[in-house]
């Protein structure tokens, strides 16, 4: 047995390794326990708090989040009987795009009661209860917060209900995205941190291992490339993530391919957007203390550049801001009908986020950004182009050099048939992905005798349309949703299409945001079909777009011309593999990881003179 050696009350002691491991396990199970207990408490407290507050609201959205406590929901609409207990179904089912439809039919014939209100509301279809003064003045309220019509929202509130917490979070919300407001918060004479700096201490909204999803995904690999670059990252996420979104069991700290995530626990949460951003300063302050930074950074959208701001401050450290999206872009995007955009577009609170995001990349040290489109915009607000750094979504270089199945054999290894032409896609089912596109140029396709199928893989809002629209194409059997995937499993899934398609349609959000699975696609030899959009355009380049990887947004037809064009012609595919590849060559995660580090050498150097990122 082997034995190990230690310094107890400054004698030396020695156990077996066997007492050692038995230990650390008992105090492993009593950590464990005791954090259990302390997100039981969080999760308690706050569900609590919105049950007695709002019972309904609570309901409507545990029911969106977890689908085992939706029968409760459906015996409350049976209860209420009639039409509300059929849109109840209706939404549960997920199919979005026959709820919009059923809600419109419901609101022509009189108010919406109170369920079918929230209902409204959580399918993207606000306006039809904002202005209807027969509807509860709180889901009126919500109503015309999602319309961006937040001082409208807070005065419905304040007639209605003055002492219910949501007029407080609203005020505390409109106040946060107001230019010219600061954080709270008092660092507690806080000192400057000591040596020796080293690395990058990272706010993020979220993260893996509990959320999968471009935004998690994008910030594992930044980290992973930081580190390859010598720039030490570590990572917190939001105060009281991931147990305010299902995970009780989670820990303080989670590694993932020596990522170190450090959460944010409290035994409770504030009731105020603003509390809550006091609280994760003071856990961002107190980490920072212990790793040592030479710099923080944050990624959009406000709130988290709200709290690094001021951590930064207290600790006299420089801080970059990540913009990866325009919150009010995607916001927009979302809801559910164009008059519901409209008014959401010249909206008081769409015009103070983007103020108040320019203002925050203003304030930042540097900013770094996803797309020319992104870095355009960001200037056109004010913030100065010198400061705006491109760090486009990339590439491990590993998947340059993995020896992918050939589609047809991949198909087989996850269930699929061997025959047909496949296309599709490993994304997010939302509307602006544009796979209703897809599906009609599927069906133009098998129209002409071309033997196309569709591979989508991914969860979202659209699903249930989607699948809807595939059924009322008479695409049944031809097109497969598989739903979510484990992160290792996608990219078997992605070698099971012979093309994989990115149909975006032409929004405000898709002419700046950019995506990763293209440039996945290209390095794992993949042809690829993308709209002409500008941030999709900037990723294949100027050649694969002239050689037809490229076509107009939104339209079905030339999409189905394409997909007969490669589906008959393996010359074409080769050369838009070989094309891709060679694009994908240039856009790995080591090149921006020098791109990070040679942003924050240059912000280091500005720092009272502390010089570079030190390496780990």
């Amino acid at each position: 047995m082997r034995h190990g050696v230690r310094l107890v009350g400054g004698r030396i002691a020695v156990m077996s390794e066997v007492g050692a491991r038995d230990g650390m396990h008992e105090e492993g199970r009593a950590r464990r326990a005791s954090r259990l207990a302390h997100n039981v408490a969080m999760a308690s407290s706050t569900a609590s708090r919105s049950l007695l507050e709002d019972p309904l609201t609570f309901g409507v959205q545990i029911a969106r989040r977890f689908p085992r406590a939706r029968s409760a929901l459906l015996s409350l609409a049976r209860a209420a009987g009639g039409p509300e207990r059929e849109l109840t179904r209706t939404w549960l089912s997920g199919d979005l795009t026959a709820t919009r439809a059923m809600l419109e039919e419901l609101s022509t014939r009189g108010s919406l009661g109170r369920l079918a209100a929230e209902i409204a509301h959580a399918s993207g279809r606000p306006e039809l209860i904002a202005d209807d003064p027969a509807v509860h003045p709180v889901a009126r309220a919500r109503a015309a917060w999602q319309l961006g019509e937040a001082s409208k929202a807070i005065s419905l509130l304040a007639d209605g209900a003055p002492r219910t917490r949501l007029h407080r979070v609203l005020r505390a919300e409109l106040a946060l995205m107001t230019p010219g407001t600061r954080l709270r918060w008092d660092a507690g004479g806080s000192a400057p941190i000591g040596e020796p700096w080293s690395g990058v201490l990272h706010l993020l909204t979220n993260s893996l291992p509990h959320t999968q999803s471009g935004y998690t995904v994008r910030s594992h690999a930044v980290l992973m490339a930081q580190r390859e670059a010598g720039l030490a990252p570590t990572a917190m996420t939001r105060v009281g993530y991931p147990v305010v979104v299902g995970g009780i069991g989670a820990a303080a700290l989670d590694v993932v391919d020596g990522i170190e995530y450090y959460r944010a626990l409290p035994r409770h949460l504030p009731a105020t957007p603003d509390g809550r951003l006091a609280q994760q300063a003071d856990a961002l302050l107190s980490l920072a203390g212990r790793v040592q930074p030479i710099a923080l950074q944050t990624t959009t959208h406000y709130p988290n550049a709200i709290v690094v701001r001021e951590v930064a401050k207290a600790l006299d450290l420089p801080w970059a801001y990540e913009v990866r999206g325009m919150l009010e872009q995607t916001w927009v995007a979302g809801l559910g009908s164009e008059e519901a955009r409209q008014r959401a577009s010249s909206s008081e609170r769409f015009r103070l986020t983007r103020e108040r995001e320019a203002e925050l990349a203003d304030a930042a040290d540097i900013v770094f950004t996803l797309s020319s489109s992104m870095r355009d915009d960001l200037a056109q607000r004010g913030v100065p182009r010198g400061r705006i750094e491109l760090v486009p979504n990339a590439i491990d270089a590993a998947l340059l050099d993995r020896s992918a199945r050939t589609p047809p054999d991949a198909r087989a290894v996850i269930g699929l048939p061997r025959d047909g032409f496949w296309v599709g896609s490993t994304s997010s089912l939302v509307d602006y992905e544009g796979f209703d596109v897809l599906l009609d140029a599927v069906r133009m396709a098998r129209s002409d005798g071309v033997d196309v199928r569709v591979l989508l893989v991914g969860e979202g809002t659209a699903r249930q349309a989607l699948e809807a629209r595939a059924t009322a194409a008479g695409l049944t059997g031809v097109v497969v949703f598989t739903g979510r995937v484990d992160r290792g499993a996608a990219a078997l899934y992605r070698d099971a299409l012979d093309v994989v398609v990115v149909p975006r349609l032409d929004l405000e959000v898709t002419r700046t945001v950019s995506p990763l699975k293209p440039i996945e696609a290209m390095a794992s030899g993949r042809p690829l079909i993308v709209s002409a959009l500008a941030p999709l355009l900037e990723i294949i380049g100027p050649v694969l777009a002239r050689a037809g990887s490229a076509v107009p947004a939104g339209d079905a037809s030339a999409l189905a011309h394409q997909i007969t064009t490669l589906a008959s012609d393996g010359g074409v595919r080769a050369k838009l593999v070989e094309l891709g590849l060679e694009r994908a060559r240039g856009r790995t995660w080591a090149a921006v990881g020098s791109t990070y580090r040679e942003g924050f050498a240059v912000i280091g150097a500005r720092a009272d003179g502390r010089g570079d990122v030190r390496a780990s």
